[in-house]
């Protein structure tokens, strides 16, 4: 039967088009990181709060952030923020020679197979203008982690490479971030995987002072082997909250003790590509102000 093809062609028009602008947008925005491009890879800060989208604000986190010799940001960006408070902040961060990057996760995304979550995340730091994600979803609160850690962990892996793969379609960098024990429950396999194939860079909460460098000598070592980037996370949030204790917390050791920490790890670490990360800017400015 002889059928007429022509609202068939329209559509397939009107689908070309579309496709072609969103690919000119996502490369208008690309091309406008291009700046940042020349701002290597450095220590970096964690920010959950909204407050440094306001201006005055911001000029507080830009001068902490020199003066701990902090060039990259990993910032959590409510659903509800205006976006173009959110592409004034990644430009303002460009300007003062800051790599930003969007912080995102949640415990229960671990057992999301196909990582829908985590890609919709990296498609929207693209749109942003942001560098890249920092991806930290950390199982331990789900009841399923609780009753079979191994099940879970299989699957956050295979969605890590799902979602890296989304990460270089976009054109932004996926930083993984994970706690220190890993390899001691046994997921050195799964470790290798994740640094292997699901990141360009791996952060590790080494929240325990007591062997900071020994805590991380697998992760180091993976890491060295694949080409990855190395992130060793501090902790500066006061004792008690969220149960740390002092030995988790450079919160009472104080900055100098941080900086000193920081030279030693990364002096121990001097063969590979290895940066800091602090958690996280509330707890640094109450720290400065103390």
């Amino acid at each position: 039967m002889k059928t007429n093809r022509k609202p068939h062609l329209v559509i397939i028009i009107i689908l070309t088009l579309l496709a072609a602008a969103l690919a000119a947008a996502v490369a208008a925005l690309l091309a406008g990181r291009g700046d940042n491009e020349k701002i290597p890879h450095g220590d970096g800060l964690f920010s959950w709060h909204d407050e440094v989208f306001d201006e005055d604000e911001r000029e507080t986190l830009f001068r902490l952030m020199r003066e701990q010799g902090l060039t990259e940001i990993y910032q959590d960006v409510p659903f509800d923020t205006p976006v173009s408070e959110i592409k004034d902040f990644a430009e303002d961060c460009r300007k003062n020679g800051i790599k930003p990057y969007l912080l995102v996760g949640e415990p229960e995304w671990a057992l999301d197979r196909n990582g829908d979550a985590l890609r919709a995340q990296i498609q929207r730091a693209a749109l942003m203008g942001f560098d890249g994600v920092m991806a930290d979803i950390e199982p331990g609160s789900t009841d399923e982690w609780k009753k079979d850690r191994a099940s879970v962990m299989k699957i956050m892996t295979k969605s890590y490479l799902r979602c890296y793969a989304a990460a270089k379609e976009n054109g932004v960098e996926m930083i993984v971030c994970l706690s220190y024990y890993y390899d001691d429950y046994g997921f050195g396999d799964e470790l290798e995987t994740i640094v292997e194939g699901g990141c360009d860079a791996l952060a590790i909460m080494n929240y325990n002072r007591e062997d900071e460098t020994g805590q991380i000598e697998t992760e180091a070592d993976l890491c060295r082997a694949y080409g990855k980037r190395l992130i060793n996370i501090y902790e500066l949030q006061e004792v008690g909250k969220f149960d740390l204790e002092e030995s988790h917390t450079y919160r009472e050791a104080g900055l100098s003790a941080l900086k000193e920490s920081r030279e030693r790890v990364h002096e121990y670490f001097a063969d590979q590509e290895i940066s800091s990360a602090l958690h996280e800017y509330r707890a640094l400015k109450e720290m400065s102000e103390q």
